[in-house]
């Protein structure tokens, strides 16, 4: 067995990862930014402020875990 090529496998597969993630958090902007027009700017600003509200109160899921610090 190639220990290169073992090495450099979890790389590639992390990289394709966050590939597949960058292009599904892409997708998923253009369609929430689709879906948003139908509504009226002061009813997209309220959208944005409540999305806003509810992530800087912590009650977003893994809220928990961003809120422990790691030890150093």
């Amino acid at each position: 067995m190639d220990t290169a090529s073992s090495d450099t496998a979890p790389t590639t597969s992390e990289a394709f990862d966050e590939r597949l993630r960058e292009e599904a958090a892409t997708a998923g902007r253009a369609a929430l930014d689709s879906a948003l027009q139908r509504f009226t700017t002061e009813q997209r600003d309220a959208f944005w402020n409540a999305i806003g509200l509810y992530y800087s109160t912590r009650r977003h899921p893994g809220a928990n875990d961003a809120a422990v610090a790691p030890a150093l």
